[in-house]
């Protein structure tokens, strides 16, 4: 059985091709909790897969002075053609300066309650170069392109570039998720729009979401190593310009898995 594990997916800084990125400076992202309900969309049969469901609670908070903290947990329930059922937990916690050229992580994966894999470290980006180093597992360390982006930077220049106009990115990105790689991700931005979405169907937050922008958006994910020129994974999702994602699908080739934003809270925003 395959594993399925999404962590902070799409939440990723940009470097457009053949144009300049715009400053992600002035975009301000809402400090909010999101909880996502998981559901099996598409299974092929090499995916050994009979069902899935789960739910993801994502919560982002900071500014651009003391930066910004993002805690991700993930739960999935698994059922494979033979009947056998696995839960898998995976949480993850996070903290990123506000200049997007410090990063600090942590990721605890859990399979049926029993911990299977542990990854925490630091990384940065400075005018030596980039890279990471691990505390967990020990003694371990990731040479990091100088142009690699972290998370939350990601989510403030995406919006920056879709306001902009600008549809098609390029960029390096290290999550803090694994200890021997980063991804070459493609990003696709569609034609900005105001419309009803799972997210303005919350009671209460239907008015602030109509006053919104919001753009689809599909996130390609590539091993930099890779000659043949097919994604690993990709990642569908529209997000709004207060840095609020909905109406998720995560298609890992063999498995298509859709992602409904169910609840939403807007925390108190510190000022900066």
């Amino acid at each position: 059985m395959r594993g399925i594990d999404w962590a902070a997916r799409g939440f990723l800084a940009v470097i457009c091709v053949g144009s300049t990125l715009p400053a992600s400076a002035g975009v301000e992202l809402v400090s909010h909790r999101a909880v996502y309900e998981l559901e099996l969309s598409q299974s092929e049969s090499s995916a050994d897969l009979a069902g899935l469901s789960g739910r993801m609670v994502l919560e982002w908070s900071g500014n651009a002075c003391d930066g910004f903290t993002l805690n991700q947990r993930l739960v999935t329930q698994i059922s494979d053609t033979d009947g056998g059922q696995m839960v898998r937990d995976l949480r993850m916690t996070s903290w990123e300066s506000g200049e997007g050229d410090q990063f600090r992580f942590e990721v605890k994966r859990f399979v049926n309650g029993q911990l299977d894999d542990n990854v925490s470290g630091f990384a940065q980006r400075d005018e030596n170069g980039a890279g990471a180093k691990f505390s967990v597992p020990t003694n371990s360390e990731l040479e990091l392109p100088e142009n690699v982006v972290f998370p939350t930077e990601f989510v403030r220049n995406v919006v920056a570039a879709a306001e902009a106009g600008q549809s098609l990115m390029i960029m390096k990105v290290f999550e803090g998720t694994e200890t021997d790689k980063y991804f070459d991700v493609s990003v696709f931005a569609g034609k900005p729009a105001q419309i009803t979405t799972d997210a303005s169907s919350l009671e209460g937050d239907a008015e602030t979401f109509a006053e919104l922008s919001s753009w689809p958006v599909q996130v390609s994910y590539f091993f930099p190593d890779d000659l043949q020129g097919l994604p690993d994974y990709q990642v569908s999702y529209r997000i709004f310009a207060n840095g609020v994602s909905a109406n998720m699908v995560l298609d890992y080739g063999d498995v298509v898995v859709d992602g409904t934003l169910s609840e939403l809270v807007f925390l108190p925003q510190d000022p900066c």
